[in-house]
């Protein structure tokens, strides 16, 4: 477990990492190599299909982890309490074929079992948690998968073709949306209801309004039904935007899918969602949801959130170096950042200043 006190020093990771086990995950550390085949299996859920891999000294072919939730799933058992886990780990991809392979950190959470709407909710309050605690605005988009399968299924649309439409839906591409949907034999209010909802976008609570006065098929009311349950558990949790063009692979992901954003970071700097389906290809019979947030992404917010660079700034004024490493290992022991120097560098900021002469220390 984190020391408590190296948690509450203010970097985003450690900001994120205290709020995770405030609610009770539990830290879950994965080995940087996992072997291949698991990745094999599960290209379409890995962002980037390139995988680095080396042969064993047991000659297994195995992979830089370019993923952390299939290794979480892979090796956590699963009973009938939840697994609440949380982590801070770097993954190995290629999300840009022109740019190679790049570390990328990532802190999340996973919860996995039976999963019942307060989990949901409070993954959800979480991650818009998370994302408040990196900026002072942000939003958090949320989905629901099934409100436009549902509305697929109530449409008689084959599921051959929902993959067309949702990539549709996510262009917000008006135009082919009514020309696919009509060569589909859908009447004209259909195709104006399914337009409808590629371009709702609004709070939670006013968007669910906005679906609730729609004539809605039985499986896609399903979805508006626990969308509205959300709505209303969220209620005081502000930032969270519904927008039903955001896609996910369907072969893993179901109901609520996130997708978080901060001022200045042009990408989504949180992802995640309930991902049943993938818990079903590796074999548990179980729900699963969660998310990421990609911390190198952070670096494009600027100096302006951070807080200081450290805590203490000490002034060695001719210091008597036992005594002063013995002051500053109080400090640091308590969970204080310290620097020493023999004056205050150029931009660097600090909350005290105390100067340090022979044995004593003042301010």
């Amino acid at each position: 477990m984190e020391n408590p006190a190296l948690l509450a020093a203010d970097t985003p990771k450690r900001r994120l990492l205290a709020l995770f086990e405030r609610h009770g995950y539990a830290r879950y550390r994965v080995g940087r190599f996992e072997e291949y085949d698991l990745y094999a299996k599960n290209r379409s859920f890995i962002t980037g299909s390139a995988i680095l891999t080396f042969t064993d000294t047991d000659g297994r072919l195995m992979a830089l982890k370019p993923d952390v939730t299939l290794s979480v799933i892979k090796n956590t058992p699963v009973g009938e309490s939840l697994r609440k886990l949380y982590y801070a780990e770097s993954v190995f991809r290629a999300p840009d074929p022109e740019s190679g392979f790049a570390e990328i950190q990532q802190a999340g959470l996973e919860c996995i079992g039976k999963l019942d709407a307060y989990s949901v909710a409070e993954i959800v309050s979480l991650a818009a948690e998370s994302l408040g605690l990196l900026a002072e605005t942000y939003i958090l988009d949320v989905t629901h998968l099934g409100l436009l399968r549902g509305f697929f299924a109530d449409e008689g649309i084959p599921e051959a073709h929902w993959d067309k439409l949702l990539t549709l839906a996510e262009a917000k591409n008006t135009h082919d949306v009514r020309e696919f949907s009509e060569t589909r034999g859908l009447s004209r209010g259909s195709v104006d209801t399914f337009r409808k909802l590629v371009h709702l976008r609004a709070p939670l609570a006013e968007g669910v309004r906005q679906l609730s006065a729609l004539p809605l098929g039985p499986h896609a009311a399903d979805a508006l039904s626990e969308l509205a349950s959300l709505a209303v558990a969220l209620r005081e949790v502000p930032g969270i935007w519904l927008d039903l063009s955001l896609k996910a692979d369907t072969r893993y992901y179901n109901g609520v899918v996130l997708r978080g954003y901060l001022p200045g970071v042009p990408s989504a700097v949180l992802s995640g969602g309930r991902y049943d389906g993938l818990v079903r290809r590796l074999g548990r019979d179980a729900g699963a949801m969660g998310f990421a947030v990609y911390l190198n992404l952070l670096d494009r917010l600027g100096p302006g959130r951070p807080g200081p660079d450290a805590d203490v700034l000490i002034l060695d004024e001719g210091a008597d170096s036992a005594a002063l490493l013995r002051y500053v290992r109080e400090l640091t022991a308590s969970g204080a950042r310290v620097r020493v120097d023999r004056a205050v560098p150029e931009g660097f900021r600090y909350t005290r200043l105390v100067r340090f002469q022979g044995g004593e220390a003042r301010e």
